[in-house]
């Protein structure tokens, strides 16, 4: 009986580890994949843009979303409002992000 109420436990805490496909953001901007997932409190973002990832951390914004961090020497930038998300690199480099389908 032991057995499987320790199998039920640990199959239980697989099933519910908090992370749901649904809850990924997937943009195509320009010629950069991006994939965006929000920590429990949205603070913090974690992206994998082309296949490298980083955290962002949440700044001071006027309307929406934006997330600040640096990817290979790279400010990033990922601001959204909605289902608009624009990816900025170094500042000045401004890319309109497109949804994709999961």
């Amino acid at each position: 009986m032991r057995k499987i109420l320790l199998l039920i436990c640990v199959f239980g805490l697989f099933a519910c580890d908090g992370k749901n496909d649904s809850d990924l953001i997937v943009r195509r901007c320009g010629d950069y994949s991006v994939e965006i997932d929000f920590t429990d409190n949205g603070e913090k973002m974690n992206a994998v843009i082309n296949g490298d990832g980083l955290s962002l951390a949440r700044s001071v914004s006027a309307s929406g979303a934006k997330y600040d961090g640096v990817l290979n020497d790279t400010n990033v930038t990922l601001w959204g409002r909605g289902e608009d998300w624009l990816l900025i690199l170094d500042d000045d480099m401004v890319i309109e992000c497109d949804a994709v389908a999961k």
